[in-house]
C-alpha cells in the first residue's frame, strides 16, 4: 500500500461492500451531454452498450466511444435508456467514487497495524485495489487477483501499475504477507507484462528476511523482467512505536544502508538504464540512514518512484539550486518558523539560510519530532498536530509555516484529527500552508506565482 492517504480512501463509504451492478451520479456538468440526455445527480448508470457499470473505470471505458446505449435509473427509481451520441465531448458525469477493496493479508512489516488510536479513520483503511494502483499509485501485492481483475487489466489498459513485491521467493512472500494463499507475484507479473502492462515494482527491506543475498537473488531476478517491469524501488521497512503483538522486527542500520547502496550501485553499473530509466533504486531514508551523499539526477530517471520516497531530496536540491538562479526576488519581511520532520533537517535549514538571504527576512527551521508514532519516524507527511503544537510551545513563533503534507487533502486535519485552525489558537501565531517545495515556498512567503520547472 502507498504511504499516503489519497481523496479517494478518504471518500471511501463502507469498504467492505459487496460491489454490485451500478454507478451513482454525485453531480452533472452543466451543458454536457449527460445534462442534455436528462441525467441528474442521484441517478444510477447501470449499463453501457448493455454492459454493466461496475465503477468509474467501466463507465469512463465504455462510454469513449461516439455512439452507445445507456440505462440509468432514476433516483425516484424510474428506469430509462436512451442512445447517447457524444461526438467526441466528455459525457459529463462525475461518478461516486469507488468502493475501495480491502487488503486481507497480514504483512509482518505493514505500517497500517503499527497506527496509534485516534487517529484519522482513513489511515486505518489496508487496500489491495488494482483501479487504485492506477488511478493514484498505490501499491498492490496481487496476492488475491482475480481473473475477472486480470482481464480487466489488460482490457482497459490499467497501465502502468504499482507492485508490491518485496521478495521473489515464493514461500517467504507468503511468509512476509502474512497470506499462506497468496498468489505467485512473478506468475501473475509475466501475465501482465505479455499483455504490454508497465509495472513499477518495490521491496520492503526487512533486516534479516529479505536483505542481504535474498535481495541481490531477488533483483537479478527481476531484472529479467525489464523492461515492462520498469524499476523497482528498494525502501528500508518503517516502524512506529506501536508493534506490540506484531512480529519482531528491527530497523535498518547505518552498516546494513551503506551495504544495500553498493548493491544497487553494482546492479545499476551491470545493468544501465532502458529508457532513461534506472532499474533499481533506492529510497531517500537508505541515503539519509548511511550518511551517503544523494546522487545527481540521471540516477533517478522519470523519477516514476517519487512518491515512495525516492528522489523527493535529489528533486529538492535542484529545484532549489534553479529558485536561487532567479534574478529578480520578491524581498519580504514574512520570515517566521518553518515545520518538518527530522530526516530532511540538513537539507531544510541549508536552503532556509540561502532562502533568508535573499528574501531579506528571517527563517528559522524547526524540526519536530514524532512522539505519536515514535521517534523512529521521522518523515515530515507523518507528523500530528500535537507534535507540532507541543514543539512551537516550547519555541514560540509568530508566523509558522507548516508543509500541506502534513494535512489530508482538504487542507484541514492532521493526522490525528487536529483541526489546522487550532495551531493559530493555541500559539497565536498566522499559519501559512505552503506546497513542499522550493517553489510552493517562495510563492507562499511572497504572495507570486512563479515556474521554476
Amino acid at each position: 500500500m502507498k504511504r499516503s492517504t489519497g481523496n479517494t480512501l478518504e471518500r471511501a463509504a463502507d469498504p467492505n461492500r459487496q460491489e454490485s451492478a451500478g454507478v451513482r451520479v454525485e453531480s452533472v456538468s452543466r451543458g454536457s451531454v449527460a445534462e442534455r440526455a436528462g441525467i441528474n445527480a442521484g441517478d444510477r448508470i447501470l449499463s453501457v452498450a448493455g454492459e454493466d457499470v461496475f465503477d468509474l473505470l467501466d463507465l469512463h471505458y465504455l462510454t469513449s466511444r461516439r455512439r452507445f446505449l445507456l440505462q440509468w435509473e432514476t433516483k425516484r427509481g424510474e428506469e430509462r435508456e436512451r442512445i447517447i451520441r457524444t461526438a467526441g465531448d466528455p459525457l459529463g458525469i462525475f461518478p461516486e467514487p469507488i468502493r475501495v477493496r480491502r487488503c486481507r493479508n497480514r504483512c509482518i512489516f505493514c505500517f497500517v497495524h503499527q497506527l496509534p488510536k485516534g487517529m484519522r479513520r482513513s489511515l486505518y483503511i489496508k487496500d489491495e485495489d488494482v483501479r487504485l494502483s492506477f488511478l493514484e499509485g498505490n501499491y498492490v501485492t496481487f496476492s488475491d487477483i482475480t481473473e475477472e481483475e486480470i482481464r480487466k487489466i489488460i482490457r482497459y489498459r490499467l497501465s502502468p501499475l504499482y507492485v508490491s513485491i518485496h521478495t521473489t521467493d515464493a514461500g517467504l512472500r507468503r511468509r512476509m504477507l502474512g497470506n499462506p494463499r497468496a498468489a505467485d507475484v512473478m506468475e501473475v507479473m509475466r501475465r501482465l507484462l505479455s499483455a504490454g502492462i508497465v509495472l513499477h515494482g518495490q521491496i520492503i527491506v526487512c533486516p534479516g528476511i529479505n536483505d542481504g543475498k535474498e535481495l541481490a537473488r531477488s533483483l537479478a531476478e527481476l531484472s529479467g523482467l525489464r523492461p515492462g517491469l520498469m524499476t523497482v524501488a528498494v525502501v528500508p521497512v518503517g516502524l512506529t512505536s506501536h508493534r506490540r503483538g506484531l512480529p519482531p522486527l528491527r530497523a535498518v542500520n547505518r552498516r546494513e544502508a551503506a551495504a544495500t547502496l553498493s548493491l544497487l550501485a553494482r546492479l545499476r553499473r551491470r545493468l544501465g538504464n532502458r529508457e532513461g530509466e534506472p532499474f533499481a533504486v533506492a529510497a531517500d531514508e537508505y541515503y539519509l540512514i548511511a550518511g551517503a551523499k544523494i546522487p545527481g539526477r540521471r540516477a533517478y530517471g522519470s523519477f516514476a518512484q517519487i512518491c515512495n520516497g525516492v528522489g523527493l531530496l535529489r528533486r529538492f536540491l535542484t529545484d532549489s539550486r534553479t529558485l536561487f538562479r532567479r534574478k529578480r526576488w520578491k524581498r519580504t519581511d514574512a520570515g517566521g518558523t518553518v515545520i518538518s520532520g527530522v530526516s530532511p533537517r540538513t537539507y531544510i535549514a541549508g536552503f532556509l539560510n540561502e532562502f533568508s538571504l535573499r528574501a531579506g527576512a528571517g527563517f528559522t527551521h524547526l524540526p519536530v519530532k514524532n512522539r505519536l508514532m515514535g521517534e523512529s519516524v521521522t518523515v515530515t507527511g507523518l507528523l500530528a498536530g500535537e507534535d507540532i503544537l507541543s514543539a512551537l510551545r516550547k519555541k514560540g513563533a509568530s508566523r509558522v509555516y507548516i508543509p500541506s503534507v502534513c494535512l489530508r487533502d482538504a487542507g484541514d486535519l492532521f493526522l490525528d484529527n487536529m483541526p489546522l485552525a487550532d495551531i493559530a489558537m493555541e500559539t497565536g501565531a498566522a499559519v501559512h500552508l505552503f506546497d513542499p517545495t522550493p517553489g510552493g515556498f517562495y510563492e507562499t512567503v511572497s504572495n507570486v506565482s512563479i515556474s521554476i520547472f
